[in-house]
């Protein structure tokens, strides 16, 4: 961590993306034994040039190379690559074809000569594969990457999308331009950590050890869920990579495992320590944006692009409750009480439905603009977004407080541990910090400005 003194619309939800700078990597061609290494060598050059358009959400021409197994077999099980004979692989026959329509990359010009022979290569030497798992996404097996430093100072504001309160409750940390940066209430910067992905989408603080957790990316090109420690700014780990922005991930009320919101429709459980599996969530068929841990920590609310919100139990990975009361994607979702949930979305509408089977009890707000975030406290939790902030007691049933702090829209949303701070930060880049319901504190989450 360095020191000061050097130191949500339809097309997407409270987390906005922005900045999309293109990124490529080139890997090292050969191992220490000279043969051709996948993970070093073809990996990164699929991800850069493929995965876009063959991955698990688009699989153009039904065909799949988002990871070994998938890349080896064609959408109708046959081969796609036929190990010692690159002539008669269909994977290298699309790369050289003479028709241009027929040609991979598509709409696109062919990859330059020094590729397609080091993918010749491969094949001609068996097309093995010496990563740890053949079901490992490509963007995974890829090396640790160093990002790029974040600016000094910023040359216009960016939207927030990522805030957290320090354990000390007197700080907060907002997500940046490749780093998050740690702030005290009254708007002095304290420290920056860097190495982070281009922009953060959520960031959460483990329940009892120093350690900060984000979920960051750029879209089209990278998610990531990255660990770092919290008095250093030090990575510690990569938990999770993949090919698209990761929007929310979070430590469950143990400590023991990392939630990771996924692009691809589902939500993986991940052992903190191990950085190992422990399972796999599915069931939505589009982007996962938000979820929350109940607090007995053996379910999970989800909320997703494809107009839902999910309810799973977490030993079991079934799939336990449904809602569907939402006409557009739902961008947050937390538990209130003990068998409730509360979802907002795109629609303008605040819903409180029962976590059990899925059915609204209630519709808690109705806006003309999309409802993008949602903080729980004790014993209230608030909804945000275009037009207004709304707080409701934990139980829904009793509003308690609406107000407009900003003119710009409210893309995030944070209570305290004790419930009487409250934090919202905009569309614009400032952060607005209310104390005990009293006047609001404002400052502009922008280093250099």
């Amino acid at each position: 961590m360095q020191s000061t003194d050097h130191q949500r619309t339809d097309s997407m939800p409270a987390r906005i993306y922005w900045f999309i700078i293109p990124f490529v990597f080139i890997g090292s061609q050969s191992k220490a034994d000279d043969s051709t290494s996948f993970v070093t060598s073809i990996a990164p050059l699929l991800q850069t040039q493929c995965v876009a358009c063959h991955d698990a959400e688009l699989a153009e021409s039904d065909y799949r190379l988002d990871t070994y197994k998938h890349l080896m077999r064609l959408g109708d099980g046959s081969p796609a690559v036929i190990g010692e004979q690159p002539e008669k692989s269909k994977l290298f026959q699309v790369l050289v074809h003479e028709d241009v329509n027929s040609r991979m990359p598509s709409e696109s010009d062919p990859l330059p000569d020094a590729s397609i022979n080091l993918i010749r290569r491969w094949i001609k030497e068996g097309a093995t594969f010496d990563g740890e798992s053949q079901d490992q996404q490509l963007s995974a097996l890829l090396p640790t990457r160093k990002h790029p430093q974040a600016p000094e100072k910023y040359p216009a504001p960016i939207p927030l999308s990522a805030l957290a309160f320090h354990p000390s409750q007197s700080q907060l940390f907002v997500g940046g331009y490749h780093e998050i940066t740690q702030w005290n209430l009254d708007g002095k910067l304290l420290g920056r950590i860097d190495d982070q992905g281009e922009r953060t989408y959520s960031i959460d603080l483990h329940p009892t050890l120093p350690r900060i957790l984000s979920a960051s990316g750029t879209p089209g090109i990278l998610g990531e869920v990255r660990t770092f420690d919290l008095s250093t700014g030090e990575l510690l780990s990569v938990v999770v990579a993949t090919d698209e922005v990761i929007m929310d991930a979070r430590y469950s009320p143990d400590g023991n495992t990392i939630a990771v919101a996924m692009p691809d429709g589902s939500t993986r459980l991940i052992d903190h320590e191990t950085g190992t599996e422990k399972r796999e969530l599915l069931g939505h068929s589009d982007q996962v944006i938000s979820l929350s841990w109940h607090a007995d920590g053996e379910r999970i609310v989800t909320a997703s692009r494809d107009h839902t919100a999910k309810v799973f139990d977490c030993e079991s990975g079934a799939s336990v409750a449904t809602f569907t009361g939402h006409t557009k994607p739902v961008n947050d979702v937390i538990f209130v009480n003990s068998d409730q949930a509360v979802s907002v979305s795109n629609d303008g509408t605040a819903q409180l439905w029962n976590a059990r089977d899925g059915k609204r009890i209630r519709e808690l707000a109705r806006d003309k603009t999309p409802i993008l975030t949602i903080a729980a406290a004790p014993e209230k939790f608030a909804i945000a977004g275009a037009l207004a902030t709304q707080w409701f007691k934990m139980d829904g049933n009793q509003p308690v407080e609406r107000f407009n702090d900003s003119g710009a829209w409210t893309t995030i949303t944070v209570f305290d541990a004790t419930g009487g701070t409250f934090v919202s930060g905009t569309q614009a880049g400032e952060i607005v910090v209310r104390k005990n319901a009293k006047d609001p504190t404002r400052f502009d989450a922008i280093p250099g400005r």
